[in-house]
């Protein structure tokens, strides 16, 4: 076992026990404000001297407040509804985006047509800076790319 996993199990435990705790079924149901504390006061504390990288999931509501702490975002659907401008700070401030769709037709024999969510969201936001994938909603090895790639990896 490699001499750093002791330690970032304990970090992980720690984590757990600092985050907010569940207050009442269904899983966390954290606010904005818990939200961005906890990025900024707890996860990129622990983060960084492990020398990790700290991104933000789905959660465009706070991408103002956690912007300067996180290293990247993963976006899954925003072409669909509509959202992605409240990622593009990210791009703005030269970090990534890694963009998931996962349109209906998906993995299919013909590729889905990259047009509809590599280029524009429906409110014109530009997508080309961003690392867009097309993938089946199961998550297997399926994957489209904005170049029209299209590759399918097996999985077990």
């Amino acid at each position: 076992m490699p001499t750093w996993v002791p330690s970032a199990r304990r970090r992980r435990s720690r984590l757990l026990t600092l985050a907010p705790q569940d207050n009442g079924g269904g899983g966390f149901r954290l606010t904005a404000e818990d939200t961005v504390d906890f990025v900024n006061k707890v996860l990129v504390a622990e983060a960084r001297p492990l020398k990790l990288a700290v991104g933000l999931k789905n959660a465009g509501a706070v991408v103002p407040s956690v912007l300067s702490a996180v290293q990247f975002s993963v976006n899954e659907q925003c072409a669909e509804y509509d959202e992605c401008a409240t990622y593009t700070p990210f791009i703005d401030a030269g970090k990534p985006v890694f963009h998931i769709e996962y349109p209906s037709g998906a993995g299919d024999r013909n590729p889905v047509g990259t047009a509809s969510v590599c280029k524009k969201d429906g409110e014109g936001t530009d997508l080309s800076r961003f690392s867009t994938v097309i993938k089946k909603l199961n998550l297997d090895g399926w994957v489209e790319y904005c170049n029209g790639l299209v590759v399918a990896t097996e999985v077990n």
